[in-house]
């Protein structure tokens, strides 16, 4: 599992994780520096991953990684011309959805009990709720003789990670971060599991088979279920706007900064 650019993952969290710490580096070019060589060690974990969406047909994921890799330099470049509040307050929501991603991604233990809980969850809830005869042979799920075995990115890590960093990097009252907290991370935990169990009962009895001369998993995975995805997303941030504005306010200023540093 451990790939040969983890080291720049845990370098960037390392970095990250200085760069926001005020007491460990009292300078603030000092911890300008730190944190643009953290963002430069980030983009380069988001510069190996459009090659792995794009040998499993999934253009969309490619360019969002990518896209996600050029944002990294940018935010780099940033921190090397100018030392705004705004820059060290996004290092700081990253460095904690990093901490709570990292592990999950690169230490097998961790690894393998996440993607064990939601290949149970999804075998569980298909059959009881769902009525769909789902077979478990962990980590397989089969049904109607094909067989699903889950990759982190169905566990809806990565979101979770991401939201998590945002509520907890932003200045808010507790039980406002509290709330925020509520209406985002299990719902998206829920939500996954239901995704994963439309896409594995779409493939197991080919619902979308032929469609657009595609086949079921393809369709049901990296078209509809990616809408659904999306919108889901789209409205769980918009939840969590409404009930922390200061995550507007940090977005407003991070975007006001960026022009000014870059125009």
């Amino acid at each position: 599992m451990y790939s040969h650019y983890a080291y720049a993952l845990w370098a960037a969290l390392v970095l990250f994780t200085l760069a926001s710490l005020r007491g460990f580096l009292p300078n603030t070019r000092a911890r300008a520096i730190t944190a643009g060589l953290g963002w430069i060690a980030f983009s380069i974990h988001w510069f190996m991953q459009p090659e792995k969406y794009i040998e499993g047909m999934d253009p969309f994921n490619a360019i969002l990684t990518f896209a996600m890799a050029n944002f990294c330099l940018l935010v780099a470049f940033s921190f090397m011309t100018d030392y705004r509040e705004s820059f060290f307050l996004l290092t700081r929501v990253t460095a904690i959805a990093c901490i709570f991603y990292f592990p999950f991604a690169e230490v097998p233990v961790l690894h393998d009990a996440l993607i064990s809980l939601n290949t149970h969850c999804i075998t569980d809830a298909g059959r009881t709720v769902f009525g769909v005869r789902m077979a478990l042979d962990d980590p397989y799920i089969y049904l109607n003789d094909h067989r699903v075995r889950l990759i982190l990115g169905c566990t809806a890590i990565e979101s979770m990670a991401l939201f998590t960093g945002v509520i907890l990097g932003v200045k808010a009252p507790l039980e406002r971060k509290a709330a925020a907290f509520l209406v985002s991370i299990p719902v998206i935990f829920v939500l996954n599991i239901l995704r994963n169990i439309f896409v594995i009962t779409a493939y197991g009895y080919g619902w979308f088979d032929g469609w657009l001369g595609l086949d079921s998993f393809y369709v049901a995975h990296n078209i509809l279920a990616k809408i659904g995805s999306t919108i889901a997303l789209i409205i769980i941030a918009y939840a969590i706007l409404k009930i922390l504005p200061e995550v507007l306010d940090m977005i407003e200023r991070l975007w006001d900064d960026m022009k000014s540093v870059l125009l």
